[in-house]
């Protein structure tokens, strides 16, 4: 077993300021019809703001608000699209838009881990 070490590239300890760009399809008839979102990386307290949308707790009990997690997340983790797209344009896609860049997002169950210690379960 190695002996622990602190980490000297602080790099390591802080989010990603990198932007995926993603192709995402907008025509389920026609796969050449496409357009482009860019994706910043998310950190420990965008996750904790997701689950203020997400969840919500009245009286005790707590129901989900998938509405409010993807509201949050087309208007916080997607910086850019081609073609550019208002915020309002954003939250106002075709389902089947709005689903295919579902699919390059953090997903609900994701940040609902994450809360339960995610973290820090080691990858498989």
């Amino acid at each position: 077993m190695t002996k622990p070490q602190i980490v000297k590239n602080k790099s390591l300890l802080l989010k990603n300021n990198d932007v995926i760009r993603h192709e995402i399809r907008v025509d389920p008839n026609d796969e050449s019809l496409i357009m482009e979102v860019y994706v910043r990386d998310v950190s420990f307290l965008d996750i904790q703001e997701a689950a203020q949308e997400m969840f919500v707790i009245n009286k005790g009990d707590v129901t989900m608000n998938l509405k409010g997690y993807w509201k949050f997340a087309f208007s916080n983790w997607i910086t850019e699209t081609n073609p550019a797209l208002t915020s309002g344009e954003l939250i106002s896609l075709s389902g089947y838009v709005g689903d295919q860049i579902t699919k390059v997002l953090p997903q609900p169950n994701e940040i609902a881990e994450a809360l339960q210690g995610g973290f820090t379960t080691p990858k498989r």
